[in-house]
């Protein structure tokens, strides 16, 4: 099973916040915004990059109706869902910084 055929759910996204963005998994409460964690609107787009690079699935975040005002629960459903619907890229197509 390659990294793209496993699914992608809310404990694989805890684990891409805590360890990318340095923020405690005790922190991912469901009152949490997205900005009370530190991400800003930069902070989300780099959250994108971190998902894209793990799942190979490219994910435009024009598709995704969250901003740092949303709730870490609630962006955690919206983001999990887009995964799932989204396309997988060829490991050629993604940029990785």
């Amino acid at each position: 099973m390659t990294t793209s055929e496993v699914a992608f759910t809310e404990e694989s996204l805890k684990t891409i916040v805590v360890e990318e963005f340095e923020i405690s998994a005790t922190q991912l409460t469901e009152d949490a915004t997205l900005e009370e964690l530190g991400l800003d609107s930069l902070g989300l787009l780099e959250l994108l990059v971190a998902i894209e690079a793990q799942t190979h699935k490219e994910i435009s975040s024009l598709d995704l109706p969250i901003s740092p005002n949303t709730p870490y629960h609630e962006a955690a459903r919206i983001v999990t869902r887009a995964v799932a619907e989204a396309p997988v890229v060829g490991s050629g197509d993604l940029v990785t910084g």
